[in-house]
């Protein structure tokens, strides 16, 4: 089925702007056409007025028409005065009866049989190849079997008229081509923030620009917020996507370690074997669908629950025990007064897993996990006996890619992931002294949330 294309907006606010102008010139110029015609009647019908004496005049000198001695209308008469005017009285069966001077020397006897007999008001005949207004004078003659009517010759009024219509009509023109001039000037104006939108947007898909600009008619600030809070929220969502695919590959690391370490452990019978790689794949998994719905959700859409805390230390240092075999580390728990901790199962595992790998790693021989509970928070402290954190990287620390060991291989993404779960509890982590003499790092928790 083939796809239906749209005209774009500006063509259809043009053409249907284009087709009002052009009603509207055309209708006006019918209305100065029908006025200019109402002109050249009301002209006509004074010219009548004025012609009214002269024909009088012939009427009585042919003794068609009798006035009394003492009518003022004898005032009027003027013997063979010049008229614009033929005046004749035609028989009901087309025959001439009588016709004024001017029309028997044009040789105008049968003018009758081309006088439409019907007409009610002034109408247009055509004699001899010349145009002639003929006027129908009703009750002049007080007879019905016969006609009076007054005609003039109106070549020069017509040529006039329809010169005025020319030049109407070219005025007419000239309007409706600067109107659509105008209006195409002002769509073109009118619609450019739509075309600097849609080149911002084409620059935002092609990386060239951040967000739309602010300078936008009132009209499409609505729409440029919009979009720009969508755009906002889709490069949330994209560095989300990159983080959790990070913190996937940092946190597989520690589980493929592990794994590994059970691989080269001699000691250790098949069958457990099997169980405990079962287990960290199992695991693996969990990280896998987790990370995965923080890419998705963000932080704030996983579930909150309370979690008990020694199941989880004692998975997670178990297998750092045996990844870090080469030492003879003591871990130390005090979980007696504060046993749980109201965070997502899969957010305390990955906050253990990230501070107990440091722990174990800068580590000489000593971990401590224990959890202190305040009047408005709770607080989850992890320490070593290690060589601890220097001040001039203890809040840098825990920004994506800030290492405070250059000497050892990592990449600087576990204490950010740590700090960004914290802060989705809208709690804090912080470093310092141990009394072991090594890191010791405090996560908060508010009560209230």
């Amino acid at each position: 089925m083939a796809t239906k294309i749209s005209p774009p907006i500006h063509k259809r606010v043009i053409s249907t702007s284009i087709a009002i102008i052009l009603v509207f010139s055309v209708a006006f110029g019918l209305l100065l056409n029908q006025l200019y015609i109402n002109s050249y009647i009301a002209i006509y019908s004074a010219d009548l007025v004025s012609a009214v004496p002269n024909i009088f005049s012939e009427l009585r000198r042919d003794r068609i028409l009798d006035l009394d001695k003492d009518d003022p209308s004898d005032t009027l008469l003027a013997k063979d005065a010049n008229s614009n005017y033929l005046a004749f009285i035609c028989e009901k069966d087309q025959r001439m009866f009588w016709m004024s001077s001017e029309a028997k020397r044009d040789g105008m006897g049968d003018i009758c049989a081309h006088i439409p007999y019907e007409m009610g008001e002034p109408d247009l005949i055509t004699y001899r190849d010349k145009p002639y207004v003929v006027h129908f004078i009703s009750d002049a003659t007080y007879n019905d079997s016969k006609h009076f009517f007054l005609l003039r010759e109106v070549s020069t009024q017509l040529n006039s008229l329809s010169a005025l219509k020319r030049k109407t009509w070219l005025y007419v023109a000239l309007l409706f081509i600067g109107a659509t001039g105008l209006l195409y000037a002002a769509s073109y104006w009118s619609f450019s923030p739509l075309r600097k939108l849609a080149d911002e947007l084409n620059e935002i898909a092609e990386s060239r620009r951040e967000k739309l600009d602010q300078d936008y008619p009132s009209e499409l600030e609505d729409v440029t917020e919009a979009l720009n809070r969508m755009i906002t929220l889709r490069k949330e969502q994209t560095l989300r996507y990159r983080h959790a695919m990070d913190d996937l590959a940092h946190s597989l690391k520690s589980r493929l370690a592990a794994t590994n370490a059970l691989l080269d452990d001699s000691t250790l019978a098949r069958d457990a074997m099997s169980k405990r790689i079962v287990e960290q794949v199992s695991q693996m998994d969990d990280m896998v669908q987790y990370q995965l719905k923080r890419a998705l959700l963000g932080q704030q859409g996983l579930v909150r629950e309370s979690t008990l805390l020694q199941p989880q230390v004692d998975s997670l240092t178990g297998m750092f025990i045996k990844i870090y075999n080469d030492k003879s580390v003591t871990v130390t728990t005090e979980f007696t007064g504060l046993p749980s901790l109201p965070l997502n199962k899969d957010d305390l595992t990955e906050l253990l897993g990230n501070l107990l790998e440091n722990a174990f790693r800068y580590c000489i021989s000593q971990v401590r996990i224990r959890t202190v509970e305040t009047s408005d928070s709770y607080l989850l402290i992890i320490e070593d006996d290690g060589p601890g954190v220097a001040d001039a990287f203890r809040d840098s620390i825990f920004q994506r890619g800030v290492r405070a060991d250059q000497l050892n291989p990592g990449t600087g993404i576990g204490l950010a992931v740590c700090d960004d779960i914290v802060q989705s509890y809208e709690g804090s982590i912080t470093v310092s002294t141990s009394d072991l003499e090594g890191a010791a790092f405090s996560l908060s928790f508010p009560k209230h949330h």
